[in-house]
């Protein structure tokens, strides 16, 4: 065969079976003796993996599993902890709210030194220089003086009508005055007071000049004061015109007589016999309380007057009281005042009085006109020359003296509360193991009890029935050694207190009082168990349990 003919290409080896009585070439050695050493670690391999598979099972088998296994585990260790967070913080929440309410409810205080005026209240007697007036007929009043009023002495102060017939009267006397005024107005002989009128007109033509540059601007107080001034001019005019003696004018002048004179038959004019300030109340008392009765006045009459309130409106009976009118600004107070307060006064000094009205309190200098001193009380005469109208309607008046300023822990009323504590004698009392306590009777058997003890005086200790888990009604052994008795617990005794809450829990703390008004108590300090400068308390104890948090 030629060289390079497709006879003489190579093949691929191939491994032709030998025959059985043939060797292998030495190529076909070596190739053998490589595939048995490949064929013999694989199976020694697979020993090794069965062996590992027997002892730990399937884990050697499936490789991916446990990196699975562990990214679980570490969410759930991180989950755990998300949720306990969670609670807590709802819990933290929750707790914020609570304590935002209740500290809306619970308003507490830092107590500290202070001052109060306690002023003592006492009454006294009003007397006055006055005189009531009564009405001679029934009929309808008409005032001409208003409460309050200065009144000349001789003024008409009040009119009473019989309105059934002054009502005509009065209408044909308008009619009678204004024919008289036209008659005058149309004159032609000279009037008698021709001066006098033409003043009047020519005033009132003044007034009405000096008012019509005014601005309106700043109001119209002026035009009710330009309008007074005329209509005065005005009835002056009027009135001389009416009085005016004419032979032209007689026969109205002689109807205005006429009716004039039954026109006062219908009705009365009450005037002031003496000049003073006009008051439509009364009492009754008018006559029997002047200054001049003071020596004769008892304690048992002070308070005892009523005021009576007179109506403008109502129609009066004759007899009934009209008017009241008090002759002088001088007034006079007597009162019974303990002799602890007028030790050092003396007859013609003068004393401050804070006398009281519903409406304001007055300072009034008070000289003092005389004392009469009895065993507990003084009897003292007092007379004031300023706010007369203040007390014009008043037959009593309430008032007060300089008082004396307490000092102490100052605290507001409304912090203040009472408790009522077990009392337990000193008798009762024992030691043990540092504790003071009671023994409490069980049967044949004792046993020792530590009281909580919230205050205490020279006989006995007092203790909240809750705390102490004493209670009434248990027996301890009073006394010591043989001469040792039973006591049974059974006395209450109230105690006045605040809640001190320093520790954010509200505590019973027993206070003494000293002084006390409207607002305010001033409690005494020195006691240890007591209330201290700079405590907390509950300013407001209505809203305050005992023990309950404050914050």
């Amino acid at each position: 065969m030629k060289k390079g003919s497709s006879g003489n290409r190579k093949r691929p080896p191939r491994q032709p079976q030998a025959p059985a009585s043939r060797y292998p070439t030495r190529d076909n050695v070596y190739s053998l003796q490589q595939e048995r050493q490949r064929r013999q670690q694989q199976e020694a391999q697979r020993a090794r993996q069965q062996q590992r598979y027997q002892q730990y099972g399937r884990q050697m088998e499936v490789q991916p599993a446990p990196k699975k296994k562990n990214r679980r585990r570490k969410n759930s260790n991180m989950i755990m902890p998300l949720i306990v967070f969670a609670i807590i913080a709802i819990y933290l929440a929750g707790q914020m709210i609570n304590l935002a309410s209740k500290r809306n409810d619970i308003n507490v205080e830092t107590v500290a030194y202070g001052t109060i005026d306690t002023p003592e209240i006492y009454t006294g007697l009003i007397l006055r220089d006055e005189y009531v007036v009564t009405s001679t007929r029934a009929g309808q009043p008409f005032y001409q003086y208003s409460q309050g009023d200065y009144v000349p002495k001789g003024a008409v102060v009040c009119t009473v009508k019989n309105t059934d017939t002054t009502d005509r009267l009065e209408a044909e006397l308008t009619q009678i005055d204004k024919d008289i005024l036209k008659s005058q107005k149309t004159r032609t002989d000279l009037s008698a007071f021709s001066e006098d009128i033409a003043r009047l007109e020519d005033n009132v033509s003044r007034t009405v000049d000096a008012y019509a540059g005014r601005s309106m601007k700043n109001g119209l107080s002026y035009m009710y004061t330009m309008k007074s001034q005329v209509e005065s001019f005005m009835d002056q005019r009027n009135q001389i015109w009416l009085t005016e003696n004419v032979e032209s004018l007689s026969q109205l002048t002689e109807e205005k007589n006429i009716y004039e004179e039954q026109l006062a038959k219908s009705m009365s004019s009450l005037t002031a016999s003496e000049a003073g300030v006009l008051c439509l109340s009364y009492d009754g008392l008018e006559e029997k309380y002047n200054p001049e009765m003071a020596a004769d006045i008892t304690k048992k009459e002070i308070g005892n007057a009523k005021t009576e309130y007179i109506s403008k409106a109502k129609n009066v009976a004759k007899g009934d009281t009209l008017f009241k009118i008090v002759e002088s600004n001088n007034w006079y107070i007597v009162a019974y005042l303990p002799n602890t307060v007028t030790a050092t006064w003396q007859q013609d000094h003068y004393v401050m009085l804070n006398a009281m009205t519903e409406e304001e309190n007055f300072q009034l200098r008070s000289l003092i006109e005389s004392m009469e001193v009895g065993e507990k009380e003084t009897k003292v005469v007092l007379s004031c020359y300023a706010h007369m109208e203040q007390f014009i309607e008043d037959r009593t008046v309430s008032f007060s003296l300089e008082s004396e300023i307490v000092e102490g822990l100052k605290i507001p009323n409304d912090a203040i509360v009472e408790k009522s504590l077990i009392r337990i004698p000193r008798t009762c009392l024992t030691e043990s193991m540092g504790s003071e306590g009671v023994l409490l009777v069980k049967g044949e058997k004792t046993q020792f009890m530590d009281l909580p003890i919230v205050t205490s005086d020279d006989e006995a200790v007092y203790i909240e029935p809750d705390e102490a888990g004493l209670k009434v009604g248990d027996i301890v052994l009073q006394g010591t050694g043989e001469s040792a008795t039973q006591y049974t617990v059974s006395e209450l005794k109230p105690h006045a207190g605040v809640y001190v809450a320093n520790s954010s829990v509200a505590n019973f703390v027993v206070i003494e009082i000293l002084e006390q008004n409207q607002e305010y108590a001033i409690v005494g300090t020195g006691s240890i168990v007591g209330l201290q400068p700079f405590d907390t308390i509950v300013s407001d104890a209505k809203n305050i349990e005992e023990g309950q948090s404050i914050y």
